[in-house]
């Protein structure tokens, strides 16, 4: 029996000083999600997602304390073949 395997994505959009509103947000949030879960759908197998869970927060903070990332190319192994 395989074990259960859960892919998480963060993605945080740093917006500056420029009053949003919230049905603007909410669109913003709802097109990444969508975006995210198209994306999935083309790059795993047929049927790997069973369930799509997402969530939006809000804060206030300085950005400038956000740790930066750099795109790094990682190889992945293939998934073996369920017998």
């Amino acid at each position: 029996m395989s074990t259960p395997k859960v892919l998480t994505v963060t993605l945080e959009f740093e917006m500056g000083d420029r009053k949003i509103h919230a049905a603007r947000v909410k669109a913003a949030y709802e097109a990444a999600v969508s975006a995210a879960i198209e994306a999935a759908k083309r790059e795993l197998l047929d049927g790997s997602v069973s369930t799509v869970r997402s969530r939006m927060t809000w804060d206030y903070r300085w950005a400038e304390t956000s740790a930066q990332y750099t795109d790094v190319d990682v190889e992945w192994a293939e998934d073996e073949p369920e017998a």
